[in-house]
């Protein structure tokens, strides 16, 4: 969880600082200004400013879920298609899990959003299934894997992002 609220303050505090210079840039410069001048202390006070973290907006979080529901769906596609094709004897177990491995690298590659049930639902199936940097078979598709699934894709539903696979195998 330290990492997820350091990724959280790093996020909020470039946003801030975004913020700053758009400010910055915005107001433009109409006079050059000396090292007295209100203007010029008032630049320096927010380059050496320490930013402050703004709580999640609902905005936020609704795009964060759409794209943790968007990745999850793909994972979801390349283990159907993979399931199907080994299952039409068109697709070996080897070529599977390498497929299997893809998508678990995919999981682990899906940003972590700062809070709500879609957030905690896919740092829980991050947690239980972590992603694999080769060819092995992994854990994901497994009965266990589905169970824990199960409330992400409710997490999803419930955030208005259903979860939808496309199935592209067996013609």
């Amino acid at each position: 969880m330290t990492s997820l609220r350091t990724r959280s303050t790093a996020r909020h505090a470039a946003i801030a600082i975004g913020a700053a210079l758009l400010l910055v840039g915005a107001t433009g410069c109409t006079a050059i200004a000396g090292p007295d001048d209100e203007a010029s202390n008032t630049i320096e006070a927010m380059e050496t400013a320490t930013p402050t973290a703004t709580p999640p907006t609902a905005e936020t979080t609704a795009a964060d879920d759409e794209a943790t529901c968007s990745g999850f769906a793909d994972i979801q596609t390349i283990l159907l298609n993979a399931d199907t094709a080994l299952h039409q004897d068109r697709m070996g177990q080897k070529e599977r899990n390498a497929w299997y491995s893809l998508a678990s690298r995919f999981l682990g590659n899906i940003p972590l959003a700062d809070e709500g049930p879609v957030a905690e639902a896919l740092a829980t199936l991050k947690q239980d299934f972590p992603a694999v940097q080769d060819l092995n078979p992994t854990d994901i598709g497994s009965e266990e894997w589905y169970v824990a699934a199960a409330v992400l894709f409710d997490a999803c539903d419930a955030a208005g992002f259903t979860v939808i696979t496309n199935a592209f195998t067996g013609g």
